[in-house]
């Protein structure tokens, strides 16, 4: 089964490191998608992190897509190709169907690249955590 979290502020999807929240979804055998949870973006809480503590927190709840405007290095290097990642950007519904229908681009490599040099370090730290 395809779990999808998509990052979230004001039903716009939105970067890990700034969205205030996270929606999953479970994508049925039909292609329709229902809302399994939705929680506070843990990334707010922790400033210094980016966004690896929601990138941490899609691990644990065993999402296998993530879809975001873009992705830096950090993310990528945390998420080690464990979670695939497509890019979009616009009203969370739309980008649901756009996904559905095959529309999305997905990316093994960074599209953001202007990534502080500690946050790479932070993602080894994140990605060591057990």
């Amino acid at each position: 089964m395809e779990i999808i979290a998509i990052p979230v502020t004001k039903n716009k999807v939105d970067m890990p490191g700034k969205a205030s929240e996270v929606h999953i979804y479970g994508i049925s055998e039909n292609k329709s998608e229902y809302l399994i949870k939705e929680y506070k973006n843990p990334s707010i809480e922790i400033k210094n992190d980016g966004g690896l503590p929601l990138l941490e927190s899609l691990i644990r709840e065993n999402v296998n897509i993530v879809i975001v405007p873009g992705m830096g290095g950090p993310g990528m290097r945390f998420l080690n190709n464990r979670v695939k990642v497509y890019i979009s950007e616009g009203n969370e519904k739309e980008v649901i169907k756009n996904y559905l229908s095959g529309r999305l681009q997905f990316t093994d490599k960074p599209t953001i690249f202007d990534c502080p040099q500690e946050l790479f370090i932070k993602a080894d730290e994140y990605k060591s955590k057990k």
